[in-house]
């Protein structure tokens, strides 16, 4: 029961992780754009403390994908997530160089949130059958 717990634990953490990496995501374009229409200058210190932001989704990312697939009941999903995570990562850290990588972050962080979610209904799943069958 309590690795159950734990399981669900880190696919919460994972979909609340990408969920606000999504979010910041998008809603940072329109920030800066704003900013830069009410000022005439862009502070340096504001730009590069948006990718300190971005390192800390991957880390949290990493973690939620690590623990959750330490435990996953099918192969296609420990597939799935880390192959998502994986572009992911490479979306974040290759995005200054490639342009058409802000949407393969995007795409990347919305496919994470629905394997954690679908992780989440297996898991709910088998934990059910294997209640059914103790009884």
């Amino acid at each position: 029961m309590k690795k159950s717990i734990s399981k669900y634990l880190y696919d919460y953490l994972g979909i609340a992780g990408s969920s606000i990496c999504l979010i910041h995501c998008l809603a940072t374009p329109v920030v800066m754009f704003v900013k830069t229409f009410y000022e005439t200058k862009m502070e340096i210190s504001s730009h590069e403390a948006i990718h300190y932001w971005d390192y800390l989704f991957l880390t949290i990312c990493f973690i939620a994908v690590y623990f959750t697939t330490k435990e996953a009941t099918s192969s296609k999903i420990t597939i799935a997530f880390w192959s998502f995570f994986t572009l992911f990562a490479s979306s974040i850290l290759f995005e200054e160089d490639f342009k058409y990588l802000n949407l393969v972050g995007y795409f990347s962080s919305i496919a994470l949130i629905i394997t954690h979610l679908v992780n989440l209904r297996n898991c709910k799943k088998c934990h059910i059958k294997n209640s059914q069958l103790q009884s």
